[in-house]
Protein backbone atom coordinates (compact mmCIF):
# COMPACT_ATOMS: atom_id res chain seq x y z
CA UNK A 1 0.00 0.00 0.00
CA UNK A 2 1.57 3.99 -1.27
CA UNK A 3 2.20 6.55 1.47
CA UNK A 4 -0.30 9.61 -0.01
CA UNK A 5 1.24 13.05 0.15
CA UNK A 6 -0.55 16.51 -0.56
CA UNK A 7 1.72 19.17 -1.04
CA UNK A 8 -0.35 22.34 -0.20
CA UNK A 9 0.56 25.88 0.42
CA UNK A 10 -1.65 29.00 1.24
CA UNK A 11 0.18 32.01 -1.48
CA UNK A 12 1.29 31.23 -4.35
CA UNK A 13 5.20 30.87 -5.31
CA UNK A 14 6.28 29.17 -2.46
CA UNK A 15 8.00 26.31 -4.82
CA UNK A 16 5.17 23.68 -3.68
CA UNK A 17 5.21 22.15 -7.25
CA UNK A 18 9.13 22.06 -7.03
CA UNK A 19 8.92 20.40 -3.78
CA UNK A 20 6.59 18.02 -5.25
CA UNK A 21 9.18 17.05 -8.17
CA UNK A 22 11.91 17.01 -6.09
CA UNK A 23 10.11 14.54 -3.68
CA UNK A 24 9.21 12.80 -6.26
CA UNK A 25 13.00 12.43 -7.54
CA UNK A 26 14.20 11.45 -4.14
CA UNK A 27 11.94 8.44 -3.65
CA UNK A 28 12.82 7.66 -7.33
CA UNK A 29 16.36 8.03 -6.39
CA UNK A 30 15.81 5.62 -3.59
CA UNK A 31 14.46 2.56 -5.70
CA UNK A 32 10.57 4.06 -5.25
CA UNK A 33 7.70 3.97 -7.67
CA UNK A 34 5.84 7.40 -7.52
CA UNK A 35 2.44 8.38 -9.42
CA UNK A 36 2.62 12.78 -9.12
CA UNK A 37 -0.46 13.82 -10.07
CA UNK A 38 -0.67 18.32 -11.18
CA UNK A 39 -3.85 19.57 -9.33
CA UNK A 40 -3.33 22.84 -11.15
CA UNK A 41 -5.65 23.34 -13.74
CA UNK A 42 -4.64 25.86 -16.97
CA UNK A 43 -1.42 26.22 -14.69
CA UNK A 44 0.00 23.28 -14.95
CA UNK A 45 3.94 22.84 -14.73
CA UNK A 46 4.82 19.22 -13.98
CA UNK A 47 4.68 17.92 -17.18
CA UNK A 48 7.59 21.03 -18.07
CA UNK A 49 9.65 19.64 -15.19
CA UNK A 50 10.24 16.20 -16.26
CA UNK A 51 9.87 17.07 -20.24
CA UNK A 52 7.12 15.42 -20.96
CA UNK A 53 4.56 18.40 -22.11
CA UNK A 54 5.18 17.75 -25.92
CA UNK A 55 3.62 14.10 -25.62
CA UNK A 56 0.36 15.25 -23.41
CA UNK A 57 -2.66 14.34 -25.38
CA UNK A 58 -4.48 13.45 -22.46
CA UNK A 59 -4.76 14.92 -18.84
CA UNK A 60 -6.70 14.27 -15.45
CA UNK A 61 -10.18 15.40 -16.72
CA UNK A 62 -9.83 12.89 -19.08
CA UNK A 63 -9.04 10.03 -16.35
CA UNK A 64 -11.95 11.44 -14.54
CA UNK A 65 -14.40 11.29 -17.30
CA UNK A 66 -13.66 7.77 -17.54
CA UNK A 67 -13.01 6.98 -14.61
CA UNK A 68 -9.39 5.18 -16.02
CA UNK A 69 -6.02 6.71 -15.26
CA UNK A 70 -4.23 4.43 -17.97
CA UNK A 71 -4.08 6.95 -20.68
CA UNK A 72 -3.15 9.95 -18.81
CA UNK A 73 -0.05 8.36 -17.10
CA UNK A 74 3.23 9.25 -18.77
CA UNK A 75 6.37 8.32 -17.93
CA UNK A 76 9.20 10.88 -16.98
CA UNK A 77 11.93 11.76 -19.87
CA UNK A 78 14.90 11.31 -17.01
CA UNK A 79 13.71 8.77 -14.27
CA UNK A 80 11.61 5.34 -15.48
CA UNK A 81 10.02 5.25 -12.34
CA UNK A 82 8.08 8.24 -11.99
CA UNK A 83 4.63 8.76 -13.70
CA UNK A 84 2.77 12.11 -14.04
CA UNK A 85 -0.88 12.84 -14.49
CA UNK A 86 -1.04 16.49 -16.21
CA UNK A 87 -3.52 18.65 -15.13
CA UNK A 88 -6.16 20.30 -17.43
CA UNK A 89 -4.90 22.55 -19.94
CA UNK A 90 -8.06 24.48 -18.94
CA UNK A 91 -9.29 25.82 -15.80
CA UNK A 92 -11.86 23.48 -14.50
CA UNK A 93 -13.52 21.93 -11.09
CA UNK A 94 -12.27 18.91 -10.70
CA UNK A 95 -14.23 16.08 -9.10
CA UNK A 96 -12.28 15.24 -5.91
CA UNK A 97 -14.54 12.53 -4.53
CA UNK A 98 -14.27 10.88 -8.09
CA UNK A 99 -10.44 11.45 -7.95
CA UNK A 100 -9.85 9.55 -4.61
CA UNK A 101 -12.07 6.67 -6.21
CA UNK A 102 -9.63 6.87 -9.26
CA UNK A 103 -6.57 6.72 -6.74
CA UNK A 104 -7.45 3.60 -5.23
CA UNK A 105 -6.61 1.31 -7.08
CA UNK A 106 -2.81 3.21 -7.69
CA UNK A 107 -1.93 2.58 -4.08
CA UNK A 108 -1.21 -1.08 -4.63
CA UNK A 109 0.68 0.12 -7.96
CA UNK A 110 2.83 2.79 -6.55
CA UNK A 111 5.43 3.30 -3.28
CA UNK A 112 3.94 6.99 -3.25
CA UNK A 113 1.22 8.86 -4.94
CA UNK A 114 1.75 13.04 -4.76
CA UNK A 115 -0.85 15.37 -5.39
CA UNK A 116 0.35 18.65 -5.80
CA UNK A 117 -2.57 20.76 -5.09
CA UNK A 118 -3.01 24.28 -6.16
CA UNK A 119 -2.54 27.42 -3.73
CA UNK A 120 -4.96 28.49 -1.64
CA UNK A 121 -7.46 27.12 0.92
CA UNK A 122 -8.80 24.52 -0.42
CA UNK A 123 -10.33 22.93 3.00
CA UNK A 124 -13.08 20.63 1.37
CA UNK A 125 -10.63 19.11 -1.39
CA UNK A 126 -8.13 18.55 1.62
CA UNK A 127 -10.60 16.60 3.56
CA UNK A 128 -11.23 14.12 1.12
CA UNK A 129 -8.03 12.22 1.71
CA UNK A 130 -7.89 12.21 5.27
CA UNK A 131 -5.42 9.02 4.82
CA UNK A 132 -3.16 11.52 3.74
CA UNK A 133 0.05 13.28 4.99
CA UNK A 134 -0.26 16.98 4.34
CA UNK A 135 3.15 18.75 3.68
CA UNK A 136 2.56 22.56 3.70
CA UNK A 137 5.38 24.45 1.95
CA UNK A 138 6.12 27.74 3.12
CA UNK A 139 9.25 30.24 2.89
CA UNK A 140 10.47 32.21 6.02
CA UNK A 141 9.24 34.64 5.18
CA UNK A 142 6.45 36.37 7.55
CA UNK A 143 3.39 35.82 5.03
CA UNK A 144 4.17 32.38 4.19
CA UNK A 145 4.49 31.26 7.57
CA UNK A 146 1.07 33.16 8.39
CA UNK A 147 -0.77 31.45 5.75
CA UNK A 148 0.95 28.11 6.66
CA UNK A 149 -0.25 28.34 10.34
CA UNK A 150 -3.78 29.07 8.51
CA UNK A 151 -3.77 26.02 6.49
CA UNK A 152 -2.20 23.74 9.49
CA UNK A 153 -5.11 24.20 11.63
CA UNK A 154 -7.80 23.92 8.61
CA UNK A 155 -6.72 20.68 7.67
CA UNK A 156 -8.38 17.35 9.08
CA UNK A 157 -6.68 14.32 8.57
CA UNK A 158 -5.59 10.79 10.04
CA UNK A 159 -2.19 12.17 10.40
CA UNK A 160 -0.51 15.92 11.31
CA UNK A 161 0.35 18.01 8.63
CA UNK A 162 4.19 18.70 8.34
CA UNK A 163 5.72 22.08 7.31
CA UNK A 164 8.53 22.38 4.84
CA UNK A 165 10.34 25.23 5.01
CA UNK A 166 11.72 25.90 1.14
CA UNK A 167 13.83 28.15 -0.10
CA UNK A 168 16.44 28.86 2.69
CA UNK A 169 18.81 31.18 2.61
CA UNK A 170 21.36 31.23 5.47
CA UNK A 171 22.73 34.41 4.47
CA UNK A 172 19.00 35.97 4.77
CA UNK A 173 18.51 34.82 7.98
CA UNK A 174 21.79 36.25 9.61
CA UNK A 175 21.01 39.42 7.87
CA UNK A 176 17.82 39.34 9.71
CA UNK A 177 15.42 39.20 6.42
CA UNK A 178 13.47 36.31 6.94
CA UNK A 179 12.58 34.49 10.50
CA UNK A 180 14.65 31.66 12.19
CA UNK A 181 13.67 28.21 11.92
CA UNK A 182 12.31 28.20 15.69
CA UNK A 183 10.12 31.44 15.00
CA UNK A 184 8.65 29.64 11.53
CA UNK A 185 7.70 26.85 13.39
CA UNK A 186 6.52 28.20 16.21
CA UNK A 187 4.28 31.21 14.19
CA UNK A 188 2.75 28.33 12.18
CA UNK A 189 2.20 25.89 15.19
CA UNK A 190 3.34 22.63 12.72
CA UNK A 191 5.75 20.27 13.01
CA UNK A 192 9.35 20.82 10.96
CA UNK A 193 9.65 17.53 8.12
CA UNK A 194 12.78 19.68 6.28
CA UNK A 195 14.15 22.71 5.14
CA UNK A 196 14.97 23.11 0.95
CA UNK A 197 17.96 24.98 0.26
CA UNK A 198 17.49 28.06 -2.60
CA UNK A 199 19.17 26.17 -4.42
CA UNK A 200 19.87 27.74 -8.27
CA UNK A 201 19.69 24.24 -9.44
CA UNK A 202 16.08 24.07 -8.60
CA UNK A 203 15.38 26.65 -11.29
CA UNK A 204 16.81 25.19 -13.74
CA UNK A 205 14.55 22.21 -13.75
CA UNK A 206 12.49 22.83 -15.91
CA UNK A 207 14.90 22.55 -18.67
CA UNK A 208 16.93 19.88 -17.35
CA UNK A 209 14.12 17.57 -15.88
CA UNK A 210 16.91 15.93 -13.48
CA UNK A 211 18.46 16.96 -10.33
CA UNK A 212 22.32 16.23 -9.66
CA UNK A 213 22.34 12.98 -7.27
CA UNK A 214 24.94 14.52 -5.39
CA UNK A 215 23.25 18.50 -4.88
CA UNK A 216 21.95 20.37 -1.91
CA UNK A 217 18.98 20.10 -2.95
CA UNK A 218 18.07 16.09 -3.62
CA UNK A 219 20.13 15.79 -0.23
CA UNK A 220 17.45 17.54 1.20
CA UNK A 221 14.34 16.20 -0.53
CA UNK A 222 15.84 13.01 0.08
CA UNK A 223 15.97 13.73 4.36
CA UNK A 224 12.42 14.34 3.55
CA UNK A 225 11.43 11.41 2.22
CA UNK A 226 13.31 9.15 4.54
CA UNK A 227 11.56 10.59 7.25
CA UNK A 228 8.16 9.93 5.69
CA UNK A 229 8.89 6.35 5.44
CA UNK A 230 9.78 6.14 9.01
CA UNK A 231 13.19 6.57 9.06
CA UNK A 232 15.14 9.29 12.56
CA UNK A 233 16.88 11.15 9.83
CA UNK A 234 18.71 14.53 12.17
CA UNK A 235 18.30 18.01 10.83
CA UNK A 236 22.21 18.91 9.42
CA UNK A 237 23.49 22.49 10.78
CA UNK A 238 21.97 24.87 8.81
CA UNK A 239 25.41 25.78 6.70
CA UNK A 240 25.06 22.38 5.79
CA UNK A 241 21.43 22.35 4.51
Amino acid sequence: MSITICTVSGKGGTGKSTVSSGLAIAAAELGKKVLLVDLDCGLRCLDMMFGIDDKIVFDLSDALRDMNLSKTVYRAKKYSNIFIVPAPAKNEKIDFINLRTLLHSAKFEYDYIILDFPAGLDFDNYSVFTDALFLIVSGADSVSVKDAGIISAGIVSDKPPRLIINRFDLDMLKANMINDIDAVIDNSATQLIGIVPGDSELLLLNTRNSLNPKGRALKAFTRIIRRISGEDVRLPKLKKI
